[in-house]
């Protein structure tokens, strides 16, 4: 080897073993910055994305993540997977495992990693598959590195970047690259970057978001939805592609009519004979909204709900036709099938995307784009307002649905376009139980007792699904809510389904053992026996996080308790009564004669977003209201 060559290669080992260490060195886990540690359960040393736009349908999207797992909990924050269909193909994959000191222990390449359909519970098909990294590790500390290259042809689908991850991970850098080569418009929305160091850099087609060194945010007691408190970044393209579709939309007018005019037409079409035979159904009805409560009846009875996601599916429904003849769907075919039927008999309704799950998420007003929402219900103008259906329910009455998708912003078809709107709320006092009912304490310290609970908005939607059991299960049910009550013996239960008042009522009669205390000539018990309000938050030294009550409601008692003919009240509650920005409590016991008094509660609790330094007024009312809902009356024997 000449003198040359041989220094050239030392050269090149030289820099090898320089390029290695380096990397060794910057992801071992034993200099990680202190104060990124603090509250975290793992450290995310890269998280990265450059995206390619090179033409109205081509996307390259590169990803580069490693994480440091510092315990069990942190591996939540794992992701090493990537998911492919027919306009989605993952052009290289791979993935490396180091240990504490930033040595590298495995190596995975695309071959090793396994297959799965990306097809969830529910669904009928699918053309989505995912790759995943099927590792379990055998120690802490350890950092794992994922690295990607995809390319696609749907260009509507920019994904999202949220620059943390969750509560309790700290992250050292976190950045955000697009470069528009295709000049197709891109247009971003920036959410909660106040508080956060994010720098922003611009060159000709490329925009960079950057992020480093942010520390964890710990995770307490009530805290809110995490998208509410994070930054995040949103982007969309002006000109768009999706499965052989073209599209232009920079606002939701805009999408609204692409919507209708390229993934909504011509699905609506339905057979002359169930034309025919809806009409039959709703023969002599003038009412708009009683022609739409029978269509959704029978859409409940005729259909059942399964998934479909193949190429446009994602976004564009089974054709009504198809739907009809083989009676099952997506929430967008049936979504689609019911507009259709509602067309056919002459009521006007209007296709409409949402947002769904028990975490209230909006359509961003402002910024228009595909990757929002995840489900499809219907809005049915109503005078001034709309009535909301989802026609993906079996068992919900017509104009309910529940907390899965309600009091949000959602994008509405119509005709002219989209437009953004707000479905129906259930806030606060409206969510209520309303118990009325006696019991009676006797002797031997058992209780005999009958009570009636009505049950409306979101509280009905807690209790109704009830009526559907079993008896056994129902009674199971009954002796969980009733946990505070010894040796519960349910003597009956009848259910009351008011579906046009959407009211839920639960009428029962029990028994129980051991349900005071005796001492001596006294017995002693407490007043609430229905419907105790036990939670107490957490409390903390010096709370850091704002908390959020997402869901208000309401209890009020009417309660009558029977005393025995040889006993008579010697100590009772006195009469309470509450109220502050977080709700309001009442409790009132009086007697009506010498063998009953008459117990009234009423708690309202308030939906609301606080600042930190309120969380201790909160959590001393919770306290107060759990102490006062265990008073007790102290009967004592006549002499």
């Amino acid at each position: 080897m000449s003198t040359k060559i041989y220094g050239v290669f030392i050269c090149i080992c030289v820099f090898c073993g320089f390029a290695n260490a380096q990397q060794a060195f910057s992801l071992q886990s034993l200099i990680l910055n202190s104060e990124l540690i603090e509250d975290s359960n793992a450290i995310i040393r890269n998280d990265s994305i450059s995206i390619e736009l090179d033409a109205v349908d081509d996307m390259k999207i590169y990803k580069e993540f490693s994480v440091t797992v510092l315990n069990k909990l942190g591996e939540r924050f794992v992701e090493s997977s990537e998911y492919f269909n027919e306009g989605r193909n993952i052009k290289s994959l791979e993935a490396y495992i180091y240990d504490q000191s930033g040595n590298e222990i495995k190596k995975f390449r695309k071959k090793d990693f396994r297959e799965r359909s990306a097809v969830p519970r529910g669904q009928l098909y699918s053309d989505d598959r995912v790759l995943f990294l099927d590792y379990t590790p055998t120690f802490y500390p350890y950092t794992i590195k994922f690295i990607s290259e995809v390319k696609t042809t749907n260009t509507v689908f920019i994904p999202s970047w949220f620059f943390v991850s969750g509560y309790n991970v700290g992250v050292e850098k976190s950045v955000f690259r697009i470069n528009d080569k295709a000049n197709l418009g891109v247009r971003f929305h920036e959410s909660n970057f106040n508080g956060f160091s994010i720098e922003k850099e611009k060159n000709d087609s490329e925009i960079i978001y950057k992020a480093t060194n942010l520390s964890a945010i710990k995770s307490e007691e009530l805290s809110p939805n995490f998208s509410k408190i994070v930054p995040a970044l949103h982007s969309a393209v002006n000109n768009f592609f999706i499965h052989g579709v073209e599209g232009y939309a920079t606002n939701w007018e805009e999408m609204g009519k692409w919507m209708n005019s390229y993934i909504l037409k011509d699905r609506a079409e339905l057979p002359s004979h169930t034309v025919n035979y809806i009409n039959s159904l709703v023969d002599g009805v003038e009412n708009p909204m009683e022609k739409a409560k029978i269509i959704y009846k029978y859409v409940q009875e005729q259909t059942r709900y399964i998934g479909v996601q193949v190429g446009i599916g994602g976004i564009q429904p089974i054709a009504a036709s198809e739907v009809d003849q083989v009676k099952y769907g997506d929430c967008k075919g049936l979504s689609n099938y019911t507009l259709a039927l509602l067309k056919a008999v002459g009521v006007d309704a209007y296709y409409v995307h949402v947002q769904a799950g028990a975490e209230k998420i909006d359509f961003i007003e402002d910024f228009a784009s595909l990757n929002q929402g995840n489900h499809a219900i219907l809005a049915i103008p109503n005078n001034e307002s709309y009535c909301w259906i989802d026609c993906t329910s079996r068992i919900h009455p017509f104009n309910f649905v529940g907390d899965f998708t309600d009091n949000r912003k959602v994008l509405v078809m119509k005709p002219e376009g989209g437009e953004i709107m707000e479905t129906m709320a259930y806030l606060n006092g409206h969510n209520q139980l309303k118990s009325v009912g006696s019991f009676q304490l006797n002797e031997n310290n058992s209780i005999t007792a009958s009570v009636a609970m009505t049950s409306t908005g979101i509280m009905y939607d807690n209790h109704f699904y009830l009526g559907e059991k079993s008896a056994e299960d129902q009674i199971k049910a009954f002796k969980e809510y009733w946990g505070h009550i010894n040796n519960l013996d349910i003597k009956s239960l009848v259910f009351e389904n008011n579906e046009d008042e959407i009211s839920f009522v639960e009428k029962s009669n029990f028994s129980a053992e051991n349900y005071g205390s005796i001492t001596g000539e006294r017995i002693i018990f407490e007043a609430n026996l229905f419907n105790r309000i036990s939670y107490v938050p957490k409390r903390y030294k010096d709370r850091e996080m704002p908390f959020e009550v997402s869901r208000g409601f309401a209890y009020k008692d009417d309660i009558t308790i029977k005393i025995l003919e040889n006993y008579e009240v010697e100590a009772m509650p006195e009469e309470v009564s509450i109220i502050n920005e977080f709700g309001n409590y009442t409790l009132k016991l009086t007697k009506i004669n010498d063998g009953e008094l008459h117990y009234e509660r009423e708690f309202l609790l308030k939906s609301g977003f606080y600042e930190a330094q309120k969380y201790k007024d909160y959590r001393d009312f919770r306290k107060q209201v759990s102490k006062l809902e265990n008073a007790k009356i102290v009967l004592i024997k006549k002499t």
